[in-house]
């Protein structure tokens, strides 16, 4: 009887445990479903197409060959951030998180791209671009950590270029300048930042509002670094044709403006404002501008957008434009992820636009849009070059030269309407042979046979 009385205490000790640790491993579960779903939640809150942007931002910052600079960067970071349009607010914001969150990642870039990625890092601190303190200094803290890492470091040259380009910013921030000041290899800085950090560390509030408003201003420098990256060389100080960049910032800002503003009966009146504003010193960075930040991302917008280049009729601007275009065609054809198939989709019509629909030919090879398509290897491939052919020839329902029936368009659909047969193909890429050749008044049927 004992036996059994002390077995059911047992029993009944160790049922106790259990539920305990039953209870325990449910708390733990539930907080970890909890930040998991609040985290999908956040992430499926922000729409599709500001990803896209913000990710063809990042995407060129960090292509090593013709690349987007991070000064370019930083003008189109603070353009979103000031504009009054709601997207480019939400791209802003979009991107000044993934900016944040990719630190983790920094040690596993290219020396080159993590120099750039610190000329950026160290350019939102300076232009107060994280308005939010407790972010200000997990910001000034990873700087912190990095001029703390070995000398020559890839981490140390992070910390040391990003806190060249902020820190006559951060006057009264004397407690962080006392931390630096206090880093062991301290005295293996750059001069210049030695100086500027022992004079700022004894620095409050107080005393900075005192300097400005009793001291003259002393000559703007700009302080460009290295050269890997032309934009962001630093140290040797060197004086900047201010008035110029000014007057060149006030113009893009301007251009960007009309373009937010554009209608289909005002295309006269701001095709004038442009021409009077762009001058021989904007029109590369306007192709540019309006091929990377507008044409590839509003698809809706092109024919607009081709009213506006014919009223303002520079050739010059025409030629880089094209330029433009065929080169980013090129770069995104060469690099196939998820976010560039939409891209390509929307420069192939826009080509198409450009050429085939005024009789003008592709800038390619004339068996490059075939060739492109019997190359591709697989099905993945296809899903990127089948589209892009598909919204190119669209526009020979407009053109004469390459209609529909010419032996040179005929070719290509001979070839789209081969891929539409094979075995396995997949659904979408079929549905965009079929919405072209009915486009173009071609029975499908009748180029298989």
């Amino acid at each position: 009887m004992a036996i059994s009385i002390r077995f059911f205490l047992c029993l009944r000790l160790y049922q106790n445990k259990c539920i305990l640790i039953l209870k325990l491993f449910k708390i733990r579960f539930v907080k970890f479903v909890i930040l998991f779903y609040s985290t999908r939640t956040y992430c499926a809150m922000v729409p599709r197409h500001i990803k896209e942007e913000a990710h063809y931002y990042l995407e060129k910052v960090k292509s090593e060959s013709n690349g987007m600079s991070s000064n370019e960067f930083l003008d189109n970071l603070m353009y979103l951030n000031q504009s009054s349009i709601k997207q480019n607010k939400e791209v802003f914001s979009y991107l000044m998180d993934k900016l944040l969150d990719e630190r983790t990642y920094y040690i596993g870039y290219s020396r080159y791209i993590l120099m750039k990625y610190a000329n950026i890092y160290g350019g939102i601190i300076e232009y107060g671009l994280i308005p939010n303190p407790k972010d200000l200094s997990k910001a000034l803290n990873f700087v912190l950590v990095c001029l703390s890492s070995r000398p020559q470091s890839k981490l140390f040259d992070f910390g040391i270029r990003s806190l060249n380009r902020f820190h006559n910013s951060l006057k009264n921030r004397g407690e962080f300048f006392k931390n630096v000041a206090a880093i062991a290899h301290f005295e293996k800085f750059p001069s210049n930042l030695i100086a500027s950090i022992v004079e700022y560390r004894e620095c409050t509030t107080e005393r900075v509002k005192e300097e400005v408003t009793n001291s003259q201003q002393s000559p703007v420098i700009c302080t460009p670094t290295t050269t890997l990256d032309p934009d962001t060389r630093s140290v040797d100080q060197v004086k900047c044709d201010f008035e110029k960049l000014d007057r060149t910032a006030n113009g893009k800002n301007r251009i960007r403006s009309i373009i937010n503003n554009l209608y289909v009966n005002k295309i006269r009146e701001k095709s004038d404002e442009i021409k009077a504003i762009m001058g021989e010193e904007l029109v590369q960075w306007f192709a540019a501008y309006l091929v990377e930040y507008r044409i590839q991302f509003e698809f809706n917008l092109h024919s607009l957008y081709l009213d506006l280049l014919d009223q303002i009729g520079n050739e010059q601007l025409n030629v880089l434009i094209m330029e433009t275009t065929t080169k980013n065609i090129r770069s995104l054809l060469d690099n196939n992820t998820h976010n560039n198939k939409a891209l390509l989709k929307n420069l192939g019509h826009w080509l198409g636009l450009i050429t085939l629909a005024k009789n003008k030919p592709l800038p390619f090879d004339k068996g490059y849009l075939k060739s492109i398509i019997l190359k591709a290897s697989g099905v993945e491939e296809l899903m990127y070059t089948v589209p892009f052919v598909a919204k190119v020839l669209v526009s020979c329902a407009k053109s004469q030269t390459f209609a529909p029936k010419s032996p040179w368009t005929l070719s290509i659909l001979k070839t789209l309407a081969d891929v539409h047969k094979l075995p396995n193909i997949k659904l979408n890429l079929m549905f965009e042979v079929e919405v072209l050749c009915k486009s173009l008044n071609i029975h499908l049927e009748r180029l298989q046979n």
